[in-house]
């Protein structure tokens, strides 16, 4: 049982890894995603510009 118990361990945290990989991962595209839009409306963006995109893509992200 101690064998067993030492696997399913591995496994759980394993997996947690590739949980937060992938989280870290996503949050690093949708920033990179963000801030190449914001270039293309550099022109004059404001504070609320900003939110406005960040909030656009975490709503498409999450409706997915």
């Amino acid at each position: 049982m101690e064998g067993n118990a030492v696997v399913l361990v591995e496994i759980t945290w394993i997996l947690g890894f590739a949980w937060e990989t992938l989280a870290l991962s996503l949050a690093v595209w949708i920033a990179i995603k963000h801030f190449r839009e914001l270039q293309r409306t550099s022109i004059g963006w404001a504070v609320e510009d900003c939110f406005t995109i960040l909030t656009q893509t975490h709503v498409f992200y999450f409706a997915r």
